[in-house]
């Protein structure tokens, strides 16, 4: 243990000490909450007893959670501790392996009344908190009477004590009697109304950069046509010095000991940044053509940056490197290493912005120390600064260089002080006229929509403070999640869930309306890492992991085999029921939890599958087991199966290749993990059939959030003017903002709620000149939807809208200002096929254990005559039904320009661009094109897509658009023996001029 760690131990000791020899001035008060679930009352708040046993816990999410103590007298308050979440003698054992702070409240503030308001107690606000006691320490005292806690955490919270220290304030009054204005909120499911005014009055901006954080980025992989789809405008890019520009590949020079000496070099190498004696680029160049690994995030550096430029989407370059050490040496290597990975991105990918070190401030991350970061902005940024001008130079390139920085984890307002009060000293100390990082970046997780109502404004103001000439810089979170993995991996939502994108979708709203300049999503898709090696649950997009596993496809040596176990019937675990209905549930007071599937005869097994815990999804179980192995039957006894052992597993199911193949006919599951196990199904897969050992990186759906995320880039990327847009409700849960695109003549129209209830709107636009009959079209993201269209009709005569949102709601309406009366357009040639052949229905099946009946539908459309290129809008409709309506059945629907096929001819064999073993469209970004996703249910109903940018950008003559249930994602089966109905004759394109 250093000296700095114990230091701070005796220091919490000695103040535990002297808290325990005051006393407890909150002890037995009054107290009041917004909210209380039942059999916790908020008097356990002020009980004396520390424990999970003796909590307050809030009835629902409705944030803000607010706790006022009236203290009675008033007092010199010197300190304040916050008891929250679980202490860890109190944990069962299924929550002992959950992060640091997974129970307790993420982030709250402490207040004061000072006589006339509610003020903050100084120093005392928390962001991401993860302790389970928070300690605040006055001096000088703050003299009240009443505290005040206000957390703003979107989900049920709990505090098992707050306590307050102090002394009597001498010659103070008796304050006023107790008078509360908290009232227990009422929750409550009746449908709402509201009006919603927009003016002409121009409120601010849309956000600069809506972006994600990149995944993986492979050639002949699908990603592009994701990315595409996605809207987003710009992507974080992950490189590393020590892959990109390892240090053998520039001069590293010992006898470097002067800023004159470091600045002559400098000046010789820019002179010729291509041919010169420090960057040796014969070894850098052939690097960016190879797939690096080295990171979380595979790809092929070349061709990400080529395909982000044809995207047109700007790159954020994060490159990586602690290696910061005061001496000219260093800095010269340094500065070469930058300037070369930059140089190369701006010429190759016309990038211009560039990060230096991911988190510097995190202890995994970095650490960097703030000094030492500063004086690596001030080299770095030279560096990329001289290089984006070098390549301007050389190519005539106008690209304008940006340094992004400091990209923190978390709130560290001593960093983005230091950081700003430094930001106009170069490297050799002396004063400049501007500033050395152009765009402030920080990252932020674990907070709710409300908890960023003034976040960007409160770091706005940090920065001006501290800037030398006060000035204020674009603000930017260049890594933010609603949760950060750690937590999310352990909850039951998921990012399909209402919970979780409704307050993802808040989150745009308010930074948007703080001011905030972008917003990158972490992240692109669920890539695997060491602490995640099957996925982390965070991902927007579902892609395989170098891997396509597809289990259905794959015979199950063990279904239906016999099974004893430790304890309990076992016969469900082979029964190919995945549910949780299905399941074993073992003895809890056994050390050792086993099953034992008897295979009847030998049997050579590759792989096998386990699902354990509740079945919420790929990722989701809190309740699955945390340590299992799998044994064999040999003749001398039990044997583990290698590379069967798993340890701190992190998933619901988990898919395991034999590291070599075992001849059995009996395989046993263990576990020791303390407590009732639950297992749901166990598959054994014979050597040979399983995944193909072809690298696929290729996306394979889109979850809610990647929608959400969807709808807000195409409504409000890219620096639109916002227009002031009024609620006639104050509610925290409803968001409406509206931005205006000159480049597409189309107001967008963002409506968010988050409650349990129906909101039934009224729009007034009537303000913005909208032409009386031009489309209203409705995108919408909730519990039935994926982001599908709906025509709300054509805007009335009083321009106003009549809109309902369903409880959890995501909409976004795009209204163009002026267009022509729409063009219906009938389906050329449609034809229903399928992998047995027989009659063409219209059908869209997946049947992975049988492939035979797998079903795909193509509808293609002559756009000659259209004049699509001026077109305001194009709406695909097809009118269909899912065979049942247990739940929605979702779909794919791509786009295929200038496809040639008649109906009579078509089957799965000349099917353009469809798999010929499976259904699973092909070349998605280069000749197919994501159109979207469509949900049946098993009434018959109409279903639109707004397919404007895909057919105006690559269809010339006519487009075929297919329908298509592709497998997602390991183990689904959710629409096993299901198939979706396709009503002949109704698929149509409405083609709207401008």
């Amino acid at each position: 243990m250093n000296a700095k760690i114990l230091f701070f131990s005796y220091s919490l000791l000695a103040g535990l000490h002297a808290a325990a020899q005051q006393q407890n001035l909150a002890l037995h008060k009054p107290v009041a909450v917004t909210s209380q679930a039942p059999g916790s009352s908020a008097a356990n708040i002020v009980d004396g007893k520390i424990s999970r046993h003796a909590r307050w816990e809030a009835a629902n999410g409705k944030a803000p959670h607010i706790i006022e103590i009236d203290l009675k007298k008033y007092y010199n308050i010197n300190e304040l501790r916050i008891h929250t979440g679980i202490a860890d003698a109190e944990k069962r054992p299924d929550e002992t392996t959950q992060a640091a702070g997974f129970w307790s409240m993420k982030n709250f503030k402490m207040q004061y009344w000072d006589d006339a308001n509610w003020s903050d107690f100084p120093k005392s606000e928390v962001h991401e908190n993860r302790l389970v006691t928070v300690v605040f320490k006055y001096s000088p005292t703050v003299t009240t009477y009443k505290i005040r806690l206000v957390c703003d955490d979107g989900e049920p919270v709990n505090v098992m004590e707050i306590e307050a220290f102090g002394t009597p304030a001498a010659n103070m009054p008796e304050p006023p009697a107790a008078t509360s204005s908290l009232q227990v909120q009422e929750v409550s499911t009746a449908p709402r109304q509201a009006v919603i005014t927009v003016s002409n009055q121009i409120s601010g901006a849309s956000l600069q950069y809506v972006g994600y954080n990149q995944g993986y980025y492979m050639p002949r992989s699908n990603v592009s046509g994701w990315v595409e789809y996605s809207q987003v405008n710009s992507f974080r890019v992950w490189a590393s010095m020590n892959a990109f520009v390892p240090e053998k590949s520039v001069q590293v020079d010992k006898t470097l000991q002067s800023v004159e000496e470091f600045d002559k070099r400098k000046a010789e190498l820019r002179a010729n940044p291509e041919h010169n004696r420090f960057i040796k680029w014969e070894q850098l160049l052939p690097l960016y053509d190879l797939p690096d690994s080295s990171s979380t995030n595979a790809m092929v550096f070349n061709y990400a940056l080529t395909e982000l430029k044809r995207l047109d989407v700007d790159v954020v370059l994060q490159m990586g490197s602690t290696d910061f050490k005061d001496n000219w040496e260093n800095k010269w290597k340094q500065w070469q290493r930058y300037y070369a990975l930059a140089y190369h991105a701006a010429r190759k990918g016309n990038v211009a912005m560039f990060a230096m070190q991911n988190e510097p401030n995190h202890r995994n991350s970095g650490p960097m120390q703030l000094d030492q970061w500063i004086m690596g902005m001030q080299v770095v940024s030279d560096a990329i600064h001289a290089a984006v001008e070098d390549v301007n130079k050389k190519y005539g390139t106008r690209l304008v260089p940006k340094f992004v920085g400091p990209v923190t984890a978390g709130q560290n307002t001593d960093w983005w002080a230091g950081v700003a009060r430094a930001i106009r000293t170069d490297y050799h100390g002396k004063k400049v006229g501007k500033d050395l990082l152009e765009i402030f970046s920080t990252h932020s997780y674990n907070s709710p929509a409300v908890g960023y109502a003034s976040r960007i404004n409160n770091i706005r103001s940090i920065i001006q403070e501290n800037h030398p000439a006060g000035n204020p810089l674009p603000i930017a979170y260049t890594e933010i999640g609603r949760w950060m993995n750690a937590y999310l991996i352990d909850k039951e939502e998921t990012m399909d869930s209402p919970s979780l994108f409704t307050e993802w979708a808040g989150i745009y709203t308010n930074n948007m309306k703080n001011g905030g300049y972008g917003m990158w999503a972490f992240k692109f898709a669920n890539t695997a890492s060491g602490p995640y090696p099957r996925g982390i649950k965070s991902g927007h997009h579902f892609i395989w992991q170098g891997r396509r596993i597809v289990e259905d496809a794959y015979r199950n040596l063990a279904l239906n085999k016999p099974v004893r176990s430790s304890g309990g019937d076992a016969a469900a675990v082979t029964d190919n029921d995945k549910s949780n209905q299905s399941a074993w549930t073992s003895d809890s007071s056994a050390a050792e939890k086993w099953l034992e599937i008897d295979l009847g005869t030998p049997q050579t097994l590759g792989s096998a599958v386990i699902y354990t815990g509740s079945d919420g999804g790929v990722y989701t179980a809190p309740d699955r087991i945390r340590n299992f192995r799998l044994q064999y039957a040999a003749a001398d006894g039990w044997k583990d199966i290698t590379g069967t052992a798993v340890e701190n597993n992190k998933y619901a199911q988990v898919f395991s290749s034999f590291t070599q193949p075992v001849t059995t006919g009996k395989v046993r599951f263990i576990s020791t993990d303390k407590g009732s196990l639950t297992v749901r199904e166990i598959k054994l897969f014979a050597a040979g059939d399983g995944p193909s050992l072809q690298p696929n990186y290729n996306v394979s759906g889109i979850q809610r959030t990647g929608e959400v995320v969807r709808l807000f880039a195409k409504g409000f990327r890219g620096s639109r003017p916002l227009y002031e847009t009024i609620t006639s409700v104050n509610d925290s849960g409803l968001d409406a903002c509206t931005a205006y695109d000159e480049k597409t003549g189309n107001y967008y129209i963002w409506l968010v709620q988050r409650g349990p209830f129906e909101y039934r709107l009224q729009l007034d636009v009537s303000a913005l000149g909208i032409t009386t009959s031009t489309p209203v079209i409705a995108e919408t993201v909730n519990a039935e939807k994926y982001g599908e269209a709906s025509l709300l009709g054509p805007l009335a005569a009083n321009k106003k809208i009549d809109v309902t949102l369903p409880p959890q709601t995501v909409m976004l309406l795009t209204i163009p200002k002026h267009a022509k009366a729409a063009r219906p357009l009938k389906a050329a040639a449609e034809a229903g096929i399928s992998m047995q052949g027989g009659p063409k229905q219209l059908q869209v099946q997946l049947d992975a254990a049988t492939p035979s009946n797998n079903q795909v539908t193509y509808l293609r459309f002559n756009l000659a005559g259209q004049n699509i290129p001026q077109a305001a809008r194009v709406l695909l409709r097809v009118n269909g039904r899912s065979s049942d309506n247990s739940r929605p059945f979702r779909l794919h629907v791509y786009g295929i320009p200038n496809s040639k096929w008649s109906a009579a001819s078509l089957n799965w064999q000349n099917a353009p661009l469809l798999n010929r073993k499976e259904a699973l469209v092909e070349e998605v970004g280069r000749n197919a094109f994501v159109a979207g996703e469509l949900a049946f249910t098993g009434t018959a109903a109409d279903h639109w897509l707004d397919v404007t940018e895909l057919v105006k950008k690559h269809a010339a003559s006519d487009i075929t658009f297919v329908l298509v249930r592709e497998t997602r994602q390991l183990g689904d089966d959710e629409d096993k023996g299901r198939r979706v109905i396709i009503t002949p004759g109704s698929a149509e394109i409405f083609v709207w001029g401008k």
